[in-house]
Order: structure tokens, then sequence, then C-alpha cells
């Protein structure tokens, strides 16, 4: 009697007991697989690695060893253009490891056009002299790798600052230089913040 009854409790617990197991089982699976794909199929580790890859792209968070050519000048300004194009190279290599100035350790080349600097009026004063003036230049850029690859092309920048002009010639030349220099820092800050974004997306 007392085998009987045991019997009948093993065939009551047993049930149960399996579903835990299997709902476990599945759980684990589950958790385990979470985060394998990104959107667009980009493939994000489901651990605390930041890494991300794309097919298209490639892997984004690992771009570095980028060298900066020469951006080529179309404006009709030969120094200035000279002198913009060193700046924004300055900027991109102080302001972030990505850049490197060293060509021989290159990963990837970014490489550019200085397509416009433009300067305009903004006020003038009461014997119609122009007094103040906004100066705005206007890059496109292209990143690829040294294989060859391309991973954007033709990205426009745009950016502007302003200046005052004065009757020496010295000085407002001195002025328009100290403006260019603004506006060069901020196509780089772009540059920069184009490839962080590019990353962004590709998670």
């Amino acid at each position: 009697m007392l085998l009987k009854r045991l019997i009948i409790l093993i065939f009551i617990l047993l049930p149960p007991l399996l579903l835990s197991a299997c709902g476990y089982s599945l759980l684990k699976q589950t958790n385990g697989t979470a985060g394998a794909l990104g959107t667009d199929g980009a493939s994000i580790s489901s651990n605390n690695n930041t890494d991300i890859y794309s097919p298209v792209y490639g892997n984004y968070s690992s771009i570095k060893n980028i060298y900066i050519k020469p951006f080529k000048n179309l404006t009709y300004k030969s120094g200035v253009g000279v002198y913009f194009s060193d700046n924004i190279a300055y900027y991109l290599n102080s302001s972030t490891g990505m850049f490197s100035s060293n060509k021989n350790n290159a990963q990837y080349y970014l490489t550019g056009k200085i397509i416009s600097i433009n300067n305009s009026v903004i006020s003038y004063t009461g014997v119609a002299a122009a007094v103040q003036y906004s100066i705005s230049a206007t890059v496109s850029i292209n990143l690829y790798k040294t294989s060859g690859k391309i991973l954007f092309h033709n990205v426009t920048l745009t950016s502007s600052a302003n200046y005052f002009n004065y009757e020496n010639p010295l000085v407002g030349h001195k002025q328009e230089k100290t403006a260019l220099d603004i506006v060069s820092k901020r196509i780089a800050k772009k540059i920069i913040l184009l490839i962080e974004t590019k990353a962004i997306i590709h998670k």
C-alpha cells in the first residue's frame, strides 16, 4: 500500500519538474542569443564588447590611424587654401586618437577638396563702407581604407564665421585668417562627428 502511494506521488510531481527544466533551458538559450544581430544586419556581441561590425562599412569602432592627405584647393585663394587645409589636418590630428600623421602606419586615408571660400558683407557704416564680413568655406571629403575600400565619398561640409574689417589692410587680413581658423576648426569637428555618427548608426 505504501509503495502504491509512493508511485502515485511520483507521477503527480514529475510533470511539473520536467516542464520547469525545459522552461529554464529555453530561457537560457534565449538569453544567450539575445543581441546577436543589430539593425541592417550589423552583428553585435551579446557580452560587453563594444566592437561594431557592419557588412557594408566593416568595423567602424576600430577605425584608427587615419592619414590626412593634403586637401585639393579648387578656390581662387591659393595661399588661404593651403592655410585652411593645414588647419584642418592640425585640428583633426590633435583632437582625437583616430588620426595619425605617420603615413607608413596608415590604415585609412582621408582626402578632400576645398570647393569654395567666400566672403560676404554683413553690415555697413554710415558711409556705406563694409564693416563686418562673414567668411564661409565648403569642403568635400572622402574616407577609404588603404586597400581601396570606400567608407564614404564626396560628403559636403560647410561652416562660416564673422570678422570685422579695418582700415588697415594688414589688420583686416589678420582678422580674415583668424575667422578662417575658426571655420577650419568647426569643419574638423564635423568630420569627427561624421565618423562617430557612422559608428552609432551601424551598431
